[in-house]
């Protein structure tokens, strides 16, 4: 599984995008955005993908995994200015009815206790406030237009996959987007349907553009 997931991956870097990044099929969401210390703070949800089907796979017993990347554009530019990052680690605890669910980002790691799946959907899927890139990120932007696009994943099925995301979310706070050759090859993942990374995947971009302060 892992060779095929690496020749996939491979495919992904090489192949020419056939499909402009801002493809009109591609669905639109309201992602709404505030700027903090010259940063995006950006509302992402996904609370569809939180179907019955889900719900039980919350509540196997088995490790679920979720994540959401966020990723900033200008104009007609299929490279990302800026990437936000959220995975979320869920193991149910039927003993305890409890759910640990294990959240990183780019600045934090934490373990947290939910009582509840609707608890764990929230925390997972309705994001707030998270942070899409840093100030430096942003800066050669300002007075610009931007859009913004989301990729929302159950289950990644290669273990290269979450393993680079991990160590991704886990990089010194020097280390940029620029030249990020993995994070850059999903741009593909918003418009190539035939290339699947995940059990289930949800693309969705800005309804409007944003203007950068």
């Amino acid at each position: 599984m892992i060779a095929r997931a690496l020749i996939a991956l491979a495919m992904l870097l090489l192949a020419p995008s056939l499909v402009h990044a801002q493809d009109e099929s591609i669905a639109r969401r309201a992602m709404p955005v505030r700027f903090e210390a010259g940063a995006a703070h950006v509302d992402a949800e996904a609370s569809d993908l939180a179907d019955a089907a889900l719900r039980r796979r919350l509540s196997s017993g088995l490790p679920q995994t979720l994540v959401t990347r966020v990723y900033a554009f200008q104009g007609e530019s299929t490279t990302p200015i800026a990437i936000g990052v959220r995975s979320c680690r869920i193991t149910h605890d039927p003993w305890g009815l409890t759910y640990r669910v294990q959240i990183q980002t780019e600045s934090s790691d934490r373990s947290e206790t939910m009582r509840s799946v609707e608890q764990v959907i929230d925390a997972c899927l309705d994001l707030r406030a998270l942070r899409v890139g840093r100030a430096r990120d942003w800066a050669p932007s300002r007075g610009q237009s931007v859009w913004l696009a989301a990729i929302v994943e159950l289950n990644p099925l290669s273990p290269d996959t979450v393993h680079r995301i991990r160590r991704w979310l886990a990089r010194p706070d020097g280390a940029g987007v620029e030249g990020d050759a993995f994070f850059g090859s999903f741009v593909s993942l918003f418009v190539n349907r035939r290339i699947g990374e995940a059990e289930r995947t949800i693309r969705y971009r800005s309804a409007a553009e944003v203007r950068v302060p």
